[in-house]
């Protein structure tokens, strides 16, 4: 529930928190702000929450303040980064590539 006891759906509450922590985080300048922000969000937030501020991110740009946005997209780019690319590794029952021998 915020302020006037309207009950948050759990992107306002996301979009809420996420730019909470920008605002503790805004006394260390924008670009220094949006890389912590960036870091905690990946440090602590759960897997779904990431992809739903993502997605709010990409979907609903208007909603988040410059440090937050960018925040996500630095997110965003980590995430993908740590994926790993699926051509190297083999198939299923793929022969002669083993590290097993």
């Amino acid at each position: 529930m915020n302020e006037d006891g309207h009950v948050m759906s759990t992107t306002e509450r996301l979009v809420y928190m996420a730019h909470q922590i920008a605002r503790n985080l805004a006394p260390m300048g924008e670009e220094r702000a949006a890389l912590a922000l960036s870091e905690h969000l990946t440090s602590f937030w759960d897997p779904r929450m990431k992809a739903q501020i993502i997605a709010i991110a990409r979907e609903q740009p208007q909603r988040l303040s410059a440090t937050v946005a960018a925040a996500v997209a630095l997110m965003a780019q980590h995430s993908r980064a740590e994926q790993p690319d699926p051509a190297l590794f083999n198939a299923v029952n793929e022969a002669g590539h083993c590290d097993a021998g």
